[in-house]
């Protein structure tokens, strides 16, 4: 604890390393365990007791002591031969070993030295530093092996040093540097159960209903304990899904983090708890309140990800084989598509945004994509898919997409005269095409551009295009009602004027 209190340590990470290593070596020393072979890297199980391991010597001021020979049977002796199946070992660590699990203390320790026992051995989880030996990596190892040979160590520093460990940082660093490899998870959810099991609340729970062991969690167990993780994993494995939905009532003790990893095996069911979770917030504070859950940022593109994967149409319903748009398959049902609106919706940077219109285009998810195209200035792009979609009520009201420029016009145009639309109505999700909105076709996109920029203006523009014989009479009586229109607009805002003018001039006089 000196040491650390220098700088040049602390906020060295290599320097702060070596101190701990130093340091393990003499926690491994007075805790030291006789054979701890049972999880190794071959996870063989063996049954140990404190009477045979633990050797206190009053003689040495309090200080736990060894034999020089048990000393140098290292704990991980199997490591080196661990194979390629290293995977397979670590998955074996779940077996009942609860004979190795540490989650007590052997003898009483002053709370003033069980502060700074924590403090470093929470320390050497979260900085990797789980044996004392100083190991050599040869760059030609396997680099998968390397990491499941980091799994087995990590597994078997927390089964020895459980009960020393700060289990809420000792959470959030399991969930950083093993996100990927639940191992470590389950064996971190195995300590938990084990010191819960002494609870009567958690041997209560192996009977009854969900609201009853939900109601007997919310009263029994304090909101802040780590062990309420614990309670959650043991009511997932008994109700599933629903189960997982219901853990909202304990946000912010069990967070979206932790519920990713509690179902890590079946992510659609970790989509059905954010969806609640979001839910459960007034609408106006959804979005900000998803927002505060992206912890870190990178999990927008994961959750993101994950929401266009699951309850969502057959992308062959979305896209034909050369990925464009199906007609009206903007149209189809999805089942997190508030919540992907909301992912898509939240400020970011322009590199995740690009990122978030692939994810929606790889997809099929129209709706997100054309929302990102907007912010991209990815107009071209947008009209281009548009046309494919066939649906004019895209470029209707205050979020449509109107064109803004006359080159803009012309695109679209071209698009619409040289497009090869084939409906498709099985893929439709209004089962007709009769029955659904008003096609993206010549006449009706000539009729929005002479609502935008005037008849006249619009007959030159068509004309320039060689578009105009094209056209059926409906196109002509709207442009006649148009200029009515625009007559008796222009009529009412002189006569608006004059009286204007009249009134100034009595005012003035």
């Amino acid at each position: 604890m000196t040491k650390l209190q220098d700088p040049l340590v602390l906020f060295e990470p290599e320097s702060l390393r070596m101190v701990l290593q130093e340091w393990l070596s003499q926690l491994e020393k007075t805790f030291a365990i006789k054979d701890f072979s049972g999880i190794s890297g071959t996870c063989n199980s063996s049954t140990t007791s404190n009477e045979d391991v633990l050797l206190f010597d009053e003689s040495k001021n309090g200080i736990l002591v060894e034999d020089n020979e048990k000393e140098k049977r290292d704990s991980l002796g199997n490591e080196e031969t661990v194979d390629h199946k290293a995977c397979e070992s670590v998955n074996s660590l779940r077996e009942p070993l609860d004979d190795l699990f540490r989650v007590c203390s052997p003898w009483s320790i002053a709370n003033g030295l069980w502060k700074d026992l924590a403090e470093l051995t929470t320390l050497c989880l979260e900085l990797n530093v789980l044996n004392s030996e100083i190991k050599s990596t040869s760059e030609h190892e396997d680099h998968t092996l390397q990491e499941h040979s980091s799994e087995i160590l990590a597994c078997q520093f927390l089964k020895k040093y459980f009960f020393l460990l700060d289990l809420k940082r000792a959470k959030e660093s399991i969930k950083l540097t093993y996100a990927n490899n639940h191992c470590v998870w389950d064996t971190f959810i195995e300590g938990l159960k084990e010191m819960a099991s002494s609870n009567p609340t958690y041997m209560e729970m192996e009977e009854g209903d969900l609201p009853t062991k939900l109601k007997l969690v919310d009263d029994s167990v304090p909101f802040d304990s780590p062990l309420l993780i614990a309670y959650a994993t043991q009511l997932y494995e008994k109700f599933g899904e629903s189960a997982l939905r219901s853990l909202i009532k304990f946000y912010p003790s069990i967070l979206p983090s932790d519920v990713m990893q509690l179902c890590h095996h079946h992510p659609a069911q970790f989509l059905a708890y954010l969806d609640s979770l979001v839910k459960s917030r007034p609408e106006d504070h959804r979005q900000s309140f998803l927002e505060s859950l992206l912890q870190p940022e990178s999990l927008r593109l994961d959750w993101l990800l994950l929401a266009v994967s699951h309850d969502a149409p057959p992308s062959t319903s979305t896209m034909d084989d050369e990925g464009n748009p199906r007609p009206h398959s903007h149209l189809f049902s999805w089942g997190y598509s508030q919540l992907i609106l909301h992912l898509i919706k939240l400020p970011a940077d322009f590199t995740t945004k690009e990122k978030m219109t692939d994810i929606c285009r790889s997809r099929g998810f129209w709706p997100g994509y054309l929302t990102l195209c907007l912010e991209l200035e990815r107009r071209r792009e947008a009209f281009t898919n548009i046309v494919y979609l066939n649906d004019m009520s895209l470029m209707d009201g205050d979020s449509g997409w109107i064109p803004e420029t006359m080159e803009e016009w012309k695109l679209l145009l071209h698009l619409v005269q040289n497009k090869n639309t084939k409906p498709d109505p099985q893929n439709s999700p209004n089962g007709s095409f009769s029955d659904g909105p008003s096609p993206v076709n010549l006449e009706n996109v000539a009729l929005l551009l002479a609502k935008a920029m005037g008849p006249d203006r619009a007959w030159s523009l068509l004309q320039e295009c060689g578009l105009t014989l094209e056209l059926s009479e409906r196109f002509t009586r709207t442009c006649n009602i148009l200029r009515i229109a625009e007559k008796r607009q222009r009529a009412l805002i002189q006569s608006m004027l004059e009286k204007c003018d009249r009134f100034l001039w009595s005012q003035q006089a």
